[in-house]
């Protein structure tokens, strides 16, 4: 039984889809890639992730409607958002309402790895109390 910790990694930039891969992979997780929102959502059905890596632009799909559709799956893996650069305060926020974990700057990969890396250690009680709080609505 291979007790890797699995990452879908969904970018539309390749180099970035790759070199993420590539990293993740040499720390020892288990990644599947690909470039659209709606595949992605597709794997997610299917497949158990516990991460979820995500570009902020998605050719296919509006992310913030990509973030709503995941957030109704009965699996929920930790989902972690990437940018260009740092988000501003307010969406921040937005992506906390969606149920995002982190969002980090996908040029400073040592970002990305550590925040798969730490919320793949989380105790398993966390993550379902998260995941709980992620499915409620907003007030």
């Amino acid at each position: 039984m291979d007790l890797r910790k699995r990452v879908l990694i969904v970018d539309n930039n390749e180099w970035a889809l790759w070199s993420i891969q590539a990293l993740l992979e040499n720390g020892g997780f288990d990644t599947c890639t690909t470039w659209s929102g709606k595949e992605a959502l597709h794997l997610l059905q299917t497949q158990d992730f516990d991460v979820l890596l995500v570009d902020d632009y998605l050719p296919d799909l509006h992310a913030g409607e990509f973030l709503q559709r995941v957030r109704r799956l009965p699996i929920q893996p930790w989902i972690v958002v990437m940018e260009g650069t740092l988000p501003t305060k307010r969406e921040a926020r937005h992506y906390a309402a969606l149920g995002v974990a982190a969002v980090v700057n996908k040029r400073h990969l040592s970002d990305v790895r550590e925040a798969v890396h730490s919320l793949c250690t989380e105790e398993p009680l966390v993550k379902a109390a998260a995941a709980a709080m992620a499915r409620q609505e907003p007030s």
